[in-house]
């Protein structure tokens, strides 16, 4: 599904636009002129179809979000695999504990008979490293733990247009996930919310639900604005 010039969702469950799995996240392929990054591998249990990118850049470690990066780069020898530093021991190990599926097995997000294939490839992305894809467009880390350790937004810059892929930080109308899970951390998803309302932006692209193409920036604000007066943000979860 076309959603900009630069890019296209190319998965999503059942917690979305059932476009794929019913366990996938939105995944996205972003394109320039040299290069190309998917955003999320989804859960894995069945193959993209999409071309081989040059990137796959988790936002954080969640099954849902990174269970398909295994899968993924035994497809396509090579490829560069980027999670945040906190998760990617995790990730690398197939470290259920870490990652929360027992968590999430318990309580029926993940049938029985799932798994996480480690994925020993799998590299840290320091927070404000950016990748250029050639013509002007841009991706740029930006750590946001709270929801997740290892949490990562990608801001995308391209001519004319701003975008966030925010994987489960932040969706529309300011709400957010939190979960009882090990590290699930309330003021450092306060102080994430705060950093993602400073970036300029067009569009938000989450890891579930809505999609916001213009005027993106009010649901950053929403959640800031919360987060200002000492509340939280309505969770999704």
């Amino acid at each position: 599904m076309r959603l900009t010039e630069h890019v296209t969702l190319v998965a999503s469950g059942a917690a979305g636009f059932d476009l794929t799995d019913p366990l996938d996240c939105h995944a996205y392929l972003v394109r320039g002129t040299r290069h190309s990054a998917l955003i999320d591998a989804g859960a894995g249990r069945t193959p993209l179809n999409v071309g081989r990118p040059d990137l796959l850049l988790l936002t954080h470690g969640h099954a849902d979000h990174a269970g398909g990066a295994a899968g993924l780069a035994a497809r396509w020898p090579g490829l560069r695999v980027l999670a945040g530093p906190e998760a990617v021991p995790w990730i690398a190990a197939g470290d259920e504990a870490g990652l929360s599926v027992d968590r999430g097995r318990a309580a029926g997000v993940y049938p029985d008979d799932y798994s996480f294939p480690p994925c020993p490839s799998v590299e840290a992305v320091a927070d404000g490293t950016e990748f250029d894809l050639g013509g002007g467009v841009v991706l740029r880390a930006v750590a946001t733990p709270g929801h997740a350790d290892g949490h990562v937004c990608y801001h995308l810059r391209t001519p004319g247009h701003r975008a966030l892929f925010s994987g489960d930080c932040v969706f529309t109308g300011g709400r957010i996930s939190l979960q009882n899970l090990h590290d699930c951390r309330v003021p450092a998803y306060a102080a994430s919310l705060t950093t993602l309302a400073a970036l300029d932006v067009d569009a938000l692209f989450p890891g579930h639900h809505e999609i916001s193409l213009t005027r993106a920036g009010r649901h950053l604000a929403a959640a800031r604005d919360t987060v200002a007066r000492g509340l939280l943000p309505r969770s999704t979860t």
